[in-house]
């Protein structure tokens, strides 16, 4: 394994995956963007993006896009409207606990704007299969609420693979929020992720008690530091 100190490269990896679900559609999977200002790795980012728009039939945004450190708004909603595929979202911790800043609402507009579908514990029927999204949650009684609302889907948005130990009632999850755990050593791998399940779910494609699960590696990070870890546009075959 190739040992990055501090991930510099700003284009990021593309995974490709088949989950093999039968749904005949490709997906793009953007987390954690936290969108800060542009930059050089924005710039990389949106090339990424356009090169790769045409295969997909959709895009899925899973939260965190902007946070407590973001100046404007605007490089979010520039880069996602250059994106002329239906698009569907949720919320992250991080735009909740952005609310003193940026207004909750002021976010979920901007997402709006974009053409973003924000789904707040809710589904909707689209390209032929039911997508829902469950808004960012502390507790579990609070999930499971939220999943109540949803009810069964073909496709679960969740900012955190968390969401997968309450049995949700659909065949694929989608998630972020755990950056692939940002620092990894070679054989150990993460050291620690954001979840209640440490580094179960890191990153990656999970079968669990019969439903899949993708935890994509984030686009971004509140601190830019990354060990063995790089940035991932994820898509996927369904």
């Amino acid at each position: 394994m190739k040992l990055r100190v501090f991930e510099r490269d700003f284009k990021p990896q593309i995974s490709r995956v088949d989950t093999r679900l039968g749904f005949g559609l490709s997906l793009m999977v953007l987390a954690d963007l936290h969108f800060h200002y542009w930059g050089k790795r924005e710039e990389a980012l949106i090339k990424s993006i356009s090169k790769f728009s045409d295969e997909v039939d959709a895009v899925f945004v899973l939260g965190d896009s902007y946070d407590e450190r973001t100046e404007s708004l605007d490089p979010l909603v520039s880069l996602l409207k250059s994106l002329n595929k239906p698009k569907f979202g949720v919320l992250g911790n991080h735009e909740h606990w952005a609310n003193t800043k940026i207004p909750l609402e002021e976010g979920i507009g901007a997402l709006r704007e974009a053409g973003v579908r924000v789904l707040i514990n809710e589904s909707v029927e689209e390209l032929g299969i039911r997508i829902g999204g469950i808004d960012w949650f502390e507790e579990e009684d609070q999930a499971a609420r939220y999943l109540d609302e949803v009810g069964e889907v073909d496709i679960l948005l969740s900012h955190t693979p968390d969401v997968i130990e309450l049995d949700p009632r659909s065949s694929l999850v989608l998630a972020g929020h755990t950056h692939g755990g940002q620092v990894c050593f070679p054989i150990i791998g993460p050291i620690w992720t954001p979840s209640k399940y440490g580094t179960k779910y890191a990153s990656g494609l999970f079968r669990v008690r019969g439903r899949l699960l993708y935890v994509s590696r984030g686009l971004g990070e509140m601190n830019p530091v990354r060990l063995n870890c790089p940035r991932e546009l994820a898509l996927l075959r369904i």
